[in-house]
């Protein structure tokens, strides 16, 4: 799943969220793996210094991705309640 793709999953499920909805563990917890796997991803990214894109895009998406796994953590709390 692309950056682009994973982003508009996880607005997706937000918005459903927001609407009342309840999201689903299975839902949850396999876009946190995806999350957590671009997390990895990014991270090896700017230690390698690859030359993909620039650091500081680099930068940005890596805070997106850990900003999007703490609040995915706050509705998987929300859930278990």
């Amino acid at each position: 799943m692309g950056f682009k793709d994973l982003v508009a999953t996880f607005d997706d499920a937000l918005r459903k969220h927001d609407k009342g909805n309840s999201l689903k563990r299975k839902e949850l917890k396999h876009l946190e793996q995806a999350l957590k796997k671009k997390r990895a991803k990014y991270r090896e990214r700017l230690n390698s210094g690859s030359s993909e894109e620039t650091p500081a895009q680099t930068e940005v998406r890596l805070r997106v991705v850990e900003a999007q796994l703490a609040k995915l953590r706050e509705l998987r709390a929300e859930a278990s309640l």
